[in-house]
């Protein structure tokens, strides 16, 4: 199969990005990523792989052999590059001459072993970081083997690609919109040589990719948008470490390997949206900017620009009668203010303008309407937050 290199025209959420597809020919306790308090996903562990034995389970993995014969890859699969030792799978490339090939590496899939439809899949990982490495951690349409699907008709999501010394992580889906391959995704920032959490979160509106529990690009899929179809339909994982290729170059700097791609984990989780609001629970809220709201203990406008959730960033969610909540941080309440100014955390008892409509969206996220009928909005974290939005955007919707 030969590397695509068009792009979808199709703005889902922020950045456009080439990437490469990789086809093939054939086929514990819950991360601390996720939630600790009650919120509007809930998640349930379905699938794990904590690499705790002393070689690959293959109850859970394949392991492919042989080069797959796409994006110019110069490595040779074989399982003796994929081994356990230290709570870690361990994929090693190699300087090493098999089948014609000039070095050695490691895939391994769930094909035909676990296939989920949407969950959170997530992945502790630290990559090689070395000029000519091409670590990922991806997933296929379960249907690719149909002469009458293929690629890229089955879908691909790349949960996490990056390529030689650089700290840039793509995530990316591939799909056919209709007249051939598209594709659509993002990218962020993080030191690679470090372990990170990579994952996505996928349901039947869109596709979301994390780093460390940040959302940094959404795909929306929604009513089979776009004739993103395929993204409804069982997908299964792989994990590998290609050695050139098209996306990295065939320049591989011999002298620093062997080297590494290390998985501490590998987690699935079932996600179920939960519209009762966790009514007693202690919670803090992440608007879309990544950033934390904070009610800034009653002395100012509250803000959305908190890198981490401390005591003025977590809020008590209290029963307000007639189907509503009120919020409460630092013994004071959460006001409204009617729309008329920026909203504040200073109020001593709950009036109509400290009581809200808590409203799930279908990514899971809480909206909040105030009294007034207008949304909260975050102001993407540049002003003082405010309650005066008729409609629920990006900026009126909060991670949990």
């Amino acid at each position: 199969m030969k590397k695509a290199m068009l792009t979808g025209g199709f703005l889902m959420s922020a950045i456009c990005l080439l990437s490469c597809n990789k086809n093939l020919d054939t086929g514990s306790t819950p991360s601390s990523t996720l939630p600790t308090a009650a919120r509007a996903v809930t998640y349930q562990l379905v699938w794990q792989d904590e690499f705790d034995g002393s070689s690959v389970n293959t109850s859970n993995w394949n392991i492919d052999n042989g080069n797959p014969g796409v994006n110019n890859e110069q490595e040779y699969y074989q399982s003796a590059n994929a081994t356990v030792t230290g709570g870690n799978l361990v994929i090693t490339a190699r300087k090493q001459s098999v089948g014609g090939q000039p070095y050695t590496s490691a895939k391994l899939t769930t094909a035909g072993k676990f296939q989920p439809t949407y969950g959170r899949i997530e992945a502790r990982i630290k990559l090689p970081g070395v000029q000519g490495m091409w670590p990922a951690f991806w997933m296929l349409g379960a249907n690719i083997s149909d002469p009458n699907v293929g690629w890229p008709k089955c879908g691909e999501i790349d949960i996490m690609e990056q390529v030689n010394t650089n700290n840039t992580i793509l995530g990316t889906m591939h799909w056919d919109a209709g007249s051939g391959h598209v594709q659509y995704g993002g990218s962020t920032g993080a030191t690679a040589t470090d372990y990170h959490v990579y994952a996505v979160e996928w349901d039947a509106s869109s596709i979301r990719w994390y780093v460390d529990g940040t959302n940094y690009v959404t795909g929306n899929i929604a009513n089979n948008i776009n004739n993103t179809g395929a993204f409804h339909n069982p997908f299964y994982i792989i994990l590998n470490l290609a050695v050139g290729g098209d996306l990295p170059g065939n320049t591989i700097n011999d002298g620093a390997l062997p080297t590494t791609m290390l998985v501490d984990y590998v987690r699935v989780y079932n996600m179920t949206n939960t519209s009762a609001p966790p009514i007693g629970s202690v919670i803090s809220l992440k608007g879309s900017n990544g950033l934390y709201v904070s009610g800034e203990n009653g002395t100012q406008a509250m803000t959305c620009n908190r890198t981490t959730a401390d005591d003025w960033e977590k809020f008590t969610v209290l029963d307000a009668g007639n189907g509503k909540v009120s919020l409460r941080s630092m013994g004071k309440y959460v006001s409204s203010e009617d729309g008329t100014q920026a909203i504040t955390c200073n109020r001593t008892t709950v009036g109509d303008w400290e009581k809200f409509t808590w409203q799930v969206q279908p990514d899971g996220t809480i909206s909040l309407i105030g009294n007034n009928g207008k949304y909260i909005s975050s102001e993407n974290g540049t002003q003082a937050m405010t309650c005066n939005r008729t409609t629920a955007g990006a900026w009126e919707a909060f991670h949990i």
